[in-house]
């Protein structure tokens, strides 16, 4: 069900008490401190930063979001902190590499590192990464070629420096195989969150330009349906992972990805450019029997919640975007599968999965603003989320 502020209940309720007591804190300019070594063993270093490590029981709270300018403030940090999750997804856009606020440049490897040591200094930023854990997949701007894809000449090196300023460790698999997708499994049995990071940029393959002009027709984008089966967006060594991955097991399987799954008219960059590879997705949790799905994306500016049935059961895809940004036009484009939203004011996601709820697990998909306050809300119980 949906519900306003006013009339949310059960965990959402609990979870906006908990964000408002955090966040006299926050006013009070009286964060809490990182766990100091003796306290909890750090994980990740990262060349700018020290991370905390990824959660090792039970994942209750989940944040979520994209788009960041880092030269601007970003109070938005704050809020996520106050809501004490116990990890955060950050799905895409961490920097804009290729833009300066006014025009766009190519990126080099020196300008790549200079525009990540510009977010390691500010100092909310700062503060996350000593307060939450954090798991990141990169979208066109941190990649560093607007709506690039595989034809990007940098691409290796934008990714040692992504890999690199999120600490991941040396002997990881991601520094091995082309992209960064990854995947975790997180809680005991009963109460198994799997997160799965796709990599849409890395093997992208070209887009089909459209023949209408933009804006035509409500679409804000230049680009169509690209007919061509044979065009990728995953590549075949991630789609292989990724059947891997669903045949985990897992009771919750959050599946991220830098642009929106479900919404496909924009004409802007999303899966709906690829239609076969949309269609590949529904597919392939069909397929694999994966139970519990929830997709998440980021990339347009603003945040919604999308469902679609074309698989086996409700597939919702929960979009978080507009971190120190909004753009309330790009919301406006239609979207004939919005369930909730648009939230066209700065925010954040989250997911509180209540465990104890009966007849069966609820996950709630709520979006705060920079106060913490909850803008969005909408409940998905877990028994909706099984083959049916």
């Amino acid at each position: 069900m949906d519900a306003s502020p006013d009339h949310a209940r059960g965990e959402g309720a609990k979870v906006r008490a908990l964000i408002g007591a955090a966040l006299v804190l926050v006013v009070a300019g009286c964060l809490p401190e990182a766990p100091t070594p003796a306290d909890e063993p750090v994980a990740r270093v990262g060349s700018h930063l020290t991370w905390q490590p990824l959660p090792s029981g039970e994942v209750t709270r989940v944040a979520l979001g994209s788009c960041a300018f880092q030269w601007e403030e970003q109070p938005i940090w704050d809020a996520v902190i106050a809501a004490e999750p116990d990890l955060f997804l950050y799905l895409g856009d961490a920097i804009y590499s290729d833009f300066d606020g006014e025009s766009t440049y190519d990126v080099s490897a020196e300008t790549l590192e200079r525009e990540w040591s510009v977010l390691a200094s500010r100092p909310e930023f700062r503060r996350l990464s000593q307060n939450v854990p954090v798991m990141a997949v990169w979208d066109n701007h941190d990649y560093g070629k607007h709506d690039g894809g595989a034809g990007f000449p940098l691409k290796n090196v934008s990714k040692k420096a992504f890999l690199d300023f999120f600490g991941e460790p040396p002997d990881s698999p991601r520094r091995e195989r082309g992209g960064i997708y990854d995947a975790r499994v997180f809680g005991p049995d009963g109460r198994r969150v799997q997160v799965i990071l796709l990599d849409t940029r890395y093997f992208k393959g070209p887009y089909e330009l459209a023949e209408r002009p933009e804006g035509a027709g409500g679409s804000l984008g230049k680009y169509a349906p690209n007919s061509d089966t044979t065009v990728t967006l995953l590549g075949d060594d991630q789609w292989a992972w990724l059947e891997r991955q669903l045949r985990q097991p897992a009771e919750v399987r959050l599946i991220a990805s830098s642009t929106q799954i479900v919404a496909d008219q924009k004409g802007m960059d999303e899966w709906g450019n690829y239609p076969h590879e949309r269609s590949r997705l529904f597919e392939l949790i069909e397929s694999t029997g994966a139970e519990g799905v929830v997709l998440l994306s980021g990339n347009v500016h603003f945040s919604e919640v999308s469902s679609t049935d074309e698989g086996r059961y409700p597939l919702y895809d929960f979009t978080a975007s507009g971190l120190t940004h909004v753009n309330e036009g790009y919301a406006e484009a239609p979207n004939p599968y919005r369930v909730i939203g648009p939230v066209t004011e700065l925010n954040a996601g989250l997911i509180e999965i209540d465990w104890e709820a009966e007849p069966s697990p609820v996950l709630h998909l709520m979006v705060i603003d920079v106060t913490g306050s909850l803008v969005m809300e909408h409940e998905v119980s877990l028994s909706e989320l099984e083959r049916l």
